[in-house]
């Protein structure tokens, strides 16, 4: 049985930096043109709403951020 790993800072700057990571990595693929998305219609129907999840997911968690006071020191 596996350990379940508890969510902390750490944890969680992890996951975003891999996510970071990944949809560079899918930007840049796009970009060079070494993959079409007019070559693969099927994946392109399935990229559109995850984008848009992203954006949705991106908001909610700037929202919540924007909630949280700054407890950064000023000097």
């Amino acid at each position: 049985m596996t350990e379940k790993k508890k969510w902390d800072p750490e944890r969680v700057h992890q996951e975003v930096y891999d996510a970071r990571t990944k949809m560079f990595v899918v930007l840049k693929v796009l970009e060079t043109g070494s993959l079409k998305l007019s070559d693969h219609p099927e994946w392109a129907i399935l990229i559109k709403p995850l984008l848009n999840e992203l954006i949705e997911y991106a908001q909610g968690v700037s929202a919540m951020a924007d909630k949280e006071p700054d407890t950064r020191d000023r000097t």
